[in-house]
């Protein structure tokens, strides 16, 4: 058995050598995790999102047993924290990833390790706790392999109106090609929709790299929804083998625009077309949690509730603590934050 611990900056060609590996791991299981994926890393760290990107891997006979794409992110004042999203893919060897990986954040000098788990996981000196995620724990996740007319059915009558209401309005909806022009088309309406709902949202250079990313990558595209050849909407959608991801949205503000439901039009097209390339889940990622009163995506929630309120939680947040002092000043920080928006 060998462990091998790779920074992608420092060792290019590494992620040549085990692409095909990581694909018969993810082969065994039924959800793939975009997060736990190289190309993904390598986006963050196109677009200056994470510092550095490190990828652990398990070998056994030469066989790839198991592995860890961590993320090095800025936190606060000069200090960097590791984030694991969606990790373990397997038990296979977790005390060694674990023993590996908090050897390599004190290396780092990280102030924690956060691991955001897809599946519950035991982790001997990790412990839970509630601080910022960046995926949200609460999602809602279709099941593509049912007919069109079971996916119909489940919905709330609204949305079957409303898919109807955009249909009649002769909305048309395209995908996009991959230029300044569109980018830019989509970022205008982006933060026309944040001033209305009020969210937080990345930067034009971020949303470059992103769409540059899926485009290369053929894992989908940024979809326009025209009212009279004007854009009434905008959202970007990921496949990755069998999961279709809704990622980013954006929407006119404009009520006599609005009406036309383009945004539901645009749901119910790329589901179809999921099905058609076979995918088995539809992911409609970040709903706000059943008992929140003033989460940021209730606006959103609502939204998404119109087609399923069928509810997957993925399991909550492990943390290790390397430096004490500078965690908890951070958590302190998070926190006062957090209720200071709550006001």
């Amino acid at each position: 058995m060998k462990i091998i611990n790779s920074c992608l900056d420092e060792n290019p060609g590494f992620k040549d050598k085990i692409r095909n590996d990581i694909g018969k791991i993810f082969s065994d299981i039924s959800y793939e995790p975009i997060w736990q994926t190289i190309e993904w890393n390598e986006m963050l760290k196109k677009s200056w999102y994470i510092d550095k990107g490190f990828f652990i891997w398990i070998y056994d006979d030469e066989n790839l047993e198991n592995f860890v794409i961590i993320e090095k992110r800025s936190i606060w004042l000069w200090s960097y924290a590791f984030f694991v999203i969606w990790w373990p893919i397997n038990e296979k060897y977790l005390d060694l990833l674990e023993t590996e990986m908090i050897r390599l954040s004190k290396d780092e000098k990280a102030v924690y390790i956060q691991i955001e788990p897809l599946v519950e996981c035991k982790l001997k000196r990790f412990k839970a706790m509630n601080l910022k995620r960046f995926i949200e724990p609460y999602t809602i996740n279709l099941d593509l392999r049912k007919t069109e007319e079971e996916l119909l059915s489940a919905m709330k009558p609204k949305w079957r109106y409303n898919i109807k209401v955009a249909e009649k309005n002769s909305v048309s909806v395209e995908k996009s090609e991959n230029t300044e022009k569109n980018l830019k088309l989509f970022y205008d309406l982006l933060s026309l929709t944040t001033k209305r709902d009020s969210f937080n949202i990345n930067s034009l250079s971020y949303f470059k790299t992103f769409l540059d990313y899926i485009y290369e990558n053929d894992i989908w595209w940024l979809y326009f929804a025209k009212k009279d050849e004007e854009i009434v909407a905008a959202w970007i959608f990921i496949m990755l083998k069998n999961t279709c991801y809704y990622y980013y949205w954006a929407s006119t503000s404009d009520n006599n625009k609005r009406k036309y439901m383009a945004s539901y039009l645009i749901q119910w097209k790329v589901i179809q077309e999921a099905k058609s390339k076979w995918c088995v889940f539809y992911d409609f990622l970040w709903v706000a949690w059943p008992e929140s009163k003033r989460s940021s995506l209730i606006w959103v929630t609502d939204f998404k509730w119109k087609f399923s309120e069928k509810t997957t939680k993925w399991p909550d947040s492990q943390i290790f603590i390397n430096k004490k002092i500078m965690f908890w000043l951070f958590f302190l920080k998070y926190k006062l934050r957090e209720f200071m928006k709550n006001l």
